[in-house]
């Protein structure tokens, strides 16, 4: 699954409180795919965290989506914003825009 799914699998997934046992027993098999086309299991994105349950769907979101490695992340250091350059900056003031 895309990890843009991941909040409504939440959501739908369970009532809350939830236990991390519960979550990894129901949804912990299912695989996030990365843009690149890597993918990981809920189970292993949760288990290094030690939690114990989840209050809220916002937690359990929080905690998968906030554990994913740099290749859901898209194209690193990307911005499409404009004006970052490396190396030395010249400016032309003709092109300064207010």
């Amino acid at each position: 699954m895309e990890y843009s799914d991941t909040e409504q699998i939440v959501n739908q997934s369970f009532e809350f409180p939830v236990t991390h046992a519960a979550v990894v027993e129901q949804i912990g098999a299912i695989e996030i795919t990365s843009p690149l086309g890597d993918s990981v299991t809920i189970q292993d994105i949760l288990d290094p965290l030690e939690e114990e349950s989840y209050l809220t769907s916002d937690a359990l979101y929080t905690a998968i989506i906030g554990n994913l490695d740099e290749t859901f992340i898209g194209r690193k250091y990307y911005d499409d914003r404009g004006g970052t350059s490396f190396g030395p900056v010249s400016r032309d003031e003709s092109t300064v825009s207010f």
